[in-house]
């Protein structure tokens, strides 16, 4: 029986380390990726490289993602990484809407969003609202977004220095309402679809202590966290690892390496779509498949309250 090592650390090292450096990649070249990691395959996601440097292992490049409806590749973001088998932006980081127009503009730092100003706009190009990045405390890397100046879509500016109201539509095109008070959200903000509201919360220094949302029967769900991830029985990954190793039952013996598999959690809280993203053999590749579509108790993911789809990534390593 092939052990199942729950630390992801090693893992991700051996990975890393893999020489992501190579004078083979020139200007022009298209990669793709499946979540952020170099992939041999075509997927939903490709990068076009535009500026190399070798020697310091940084690259500029346009990142695509894959518009179904037209079947296109879409300009989502533009950034300089270091390395090529993991997407790692480092420095001035531009996204994009759909339509071609900027949608946000500041610093990355290790692919993550950097302390300072990040800029966003509407779809039309105007200025949206300036946002500073700020860590909660120093012994975490956890940041909130702190609100510093907003305009609605008539170039109003309807909050100054932190403080304010703010009215706009969001991507699902509902309605928000609420008001800021020293950068963040206070008292009661609001969503509605139309003439029916959609979502009531309210926030105390930026906390949210309540939140009540209504799906479109009309059924009430209370919350206290906007989103919720999907998790079997702990909430986090162990327990699902655990679950593979006493199910897993291949027919060779003597294979190690990495699997990286996707699948779906539905609203039910069942398994579907399971998908080996990175895989090993066949046959360790077919039990993996098994062992996770045969899953039971599950809790769905949920947003603000109501239970949604949701697709888990899940990275297992066997050893010899």
């Amino acid at each position: 029986m092939k052990k199942i090592v729950t630390t992801v650390i090693l893992m991700i090292i051996t990975f890393v380390g893999f020489s992501q450096k190579s004078s083979y990649y020139k200007v022009g070249d298209t990669l793709y990726y499946e979540n952020n990691r170099a992939t041999y395959g075509k997927t939903n996601t490709l990068v076009i490289l535009k500026e190399t440097n070798v020697a310091n292992d940084t690259y500029k490049v346009e990142k695509y993602l894959l518009d179904e409806s037209k079947n296109t590749y879409i300009l989502d973001s533009k950034f300089t990484t270091n390395g090529l088998q993991i997407l790692m932006s480092n420095g001035d980081y531009i996204s994009y809407h759909k339509n071609g127009k900027k949608a946000s503009e500041g610093q990355t730092v290790n692919g993550k969003k950097g302390a300072g100003i990040w800029t966003y706009f509407y779809p039309n190009g105007e200025k949206k609202c300036e946002q500073k990045e700020v860590s909660e405390n120093y012994f975490n890397d956890k940041v909130k977004k702190v609100m510093v100046n907003f305009w609605d879509e008539k170039g109003r500016q309807t909050v100054k220095k932190g403080n304010g109201f703010v009215q706009y539509k969001d991507d699902d095109g509902l309605l928000i309402k609420g008001s800021y008070k020293k950068g963040v959200r206070n008292e009661t903000w609001t969503a509605f679809d139309g003439k029916v509201k959609k979502y009531e919360e309210t926030y105390k220094k930026g906390v949210l202590t309540k939140g009540t949302s209504w799906n479109t029967e009309g059924a009430s769900f209370d919350y206290k966290e906007v989103f919720a991830p999907a998790y079997y029985k702990k909430n986090d990954k162990s327990s699902v690892r655990k679950y593979v190793d006493n199910n897993f039952k291949p027919k060779k013996v003597g294979v190690g390496g990495d699997i990286n598999v996707k699948f779906l959690i539905t609203k039910e809280g069942l398994v579907q779509n399971v998908n080996i993203i990175r895989g090993l053999t066949g046959d360790y590749n077919t039990e993996v498949k098994r062992v996770l579509s045969e899953m039971k108790g599950w809790f769905p993911a949920k947003k603000r309250g109501q239970a949604y789809d949701s697709t888990y990534s899940l990275d297992l390593h066997f050893s010899e």
